[in-house]
């Protein structure tokens, strides 16, 4: 008798008479409200104009929950402990199946037993009781044979920034207008992987597989002051800040006028960077190229980055005592392009003004050849180079 009731109760609800008895227009045939799946939802209701007060929204396909409904629920503007009316319910219809994957919806409502609507919404509801909204889905037939076949993808890379260097650019490349961005970097130089240096008393003049160990974990904040047109560039200014730490300290220097002697170049240490820079940006094809300028004192960090760059090295090797490599001004461009929307491929350019032996910095992103986070960065200083081996992620937190 229970299954009896029920039945009756839903052709009740959804019949031409039910339509009439509530003064409510039956939703078109594409939406026609029709019976949900075979589980227990609770009592159904008319599609009327509401407002109803959601308390649950599901995604119903082949008769039981959908695993893509956490996916779908990002489409749809109906969620718990909201009203929603019949207006937003069949716009959320319209959102879903302007989807590749969906053929076709079906909403329906259900009232959820021994449930109340708050009070604050009593005198707007139309249900006493909170409601279950319920999109029956239909996905695209060639889109679910498909489905075992397509390889899970990667998000978009930010095109906000490359491996040190930021871009007028915020977000994926979706947001083309003025406006706030927000980034984390993380940089991790693993190690040198080739170096040559002319120094006389330097031991070695070859240097190659040499643990460097060096974090810089930080997070990039813009303003998009100028939107890109056809002529004039993307304009932004922003601040960086990163948190410098090793894992190891820097390789000892040894002369070979002593080679008894060995300076312990740098100990473990942190230490905090900041600058603030402005920078413009402008696609040319699918190529986007930046120029821009630092201020602050990130560009200490290259110092880091070999033990020729330390003050010991500067007084056994360059016989420059007394000197530092450090530097507050720190101008920069670089090339960037996606030949796949999760592999960038680029270089960026970074000379580091005022320091000692005029360190410059190029770094190489080849993640599309690679189908990986590393990358190669090349060192370049008077007297000789680095070939430095990088692990770079980048995550875009707003917009996103």
């Amino acid at each position: 008798m229970t299954l009896l009731a029920a039945c009756l109760g839903l052709w009740a609800a959804v019949s031409p008479a039910a339509w009439t008895q509530t003064g409510a227009t039956p939703p078109p045939a594409a939406v026609a409200l029709t019976t949900a799946p075979m589980v227990s939802l609770g009592l159904p209701l008319a599609f009327g104009e509401g407002p109803w007060y959601l308390g649950e929204v599901l995604f119903f396909s082949g008769g039981k929950l959908a695993i893509g409904g956490y996916a779908w629920s990002d489409h749809v503007r109906s969620k718990p402990g909201m009203l929603a009316t019949r207006a937003d319910i069949l716009g959320d219809v319209d959102s879903l199946k302007g989807l590749e994957t969906i053929e076709s919806v079906t909403p329906s409502l259900y009232e959820i037993p021994g449930s109340r609507t708050p009070p604050e919404y009593a005198a707007i509801a139309v249900s006493t009781a909170q409601v279950r909204l319920v999109f029956d889905v239909t996905p695209k037939a060639e889109a679910a044979a498909a489905k075992s076949k397509t390889p899970i993808l990667a998000p978009p890379a930010p095109v906000s920034g490359l491996v040190l260097t930021p871009t007028a650019y915020r977000g994926t490349g979706r947001f083309s207008t003025p406006g706030l961005g927000l980034d984390f970097n993380g940089m991790y130089v693993i190690g040198r992987l080739y170096g040559k240096n002319s120094f006389a008393n330097s031991l070695h003049h070859t240097n190659y597989i040499d643990r460097v160990g060096l974090w810089l974990l930080g997070a990039d904040g813009k303003m998009q002051l100028q939107s890109e047109t056809a002529v004039r560039p993307a304009f932004a200014a922003g601040v960086q800040g990163s948190f410098l730490f090793r894992d190891s300290g820097q390789p000892s220097v040894s002369s070979t006028a002593n080679p008894t002697v060995t300076v312990n170049a740098s100990e473990k240490s942190t230490r905090i960077l900041t600058d603030a820079y402005v920078v413009a940006s402008k696609k040319f094809g699918p190529v986007r190229a930046s120029a821009g300028l630092m201020l602050g004192d990130m560009g200490d960090a290259v110092a880091q980055m070999s033990e020729f760059l330390t003050p010991d090295a500067l007084t056994f090797l360059a016989n420059q005592p007394g000197q530092t490599v450090r530097s507050n001004t720190v101008p920069f461009v670089s090339l960037f392009g996606l030949p796949r929307k999760s592999q960038p491929l680029g270089l960026e350019i970074m000379k580091f003004n005022g320091a000692a032996l005029n360190p410059m910095l190029i770094n190489f992103k080849i993640g599309y050849f690679l189908h990986f986070n590393f990358d190669v960065g090349l060192l370049k200083f008077q007297g000789g180079y680095d070939l430095l081996g990088l692990l770079q992620f980048r995550f875009n937190e707003f917009p996103r």
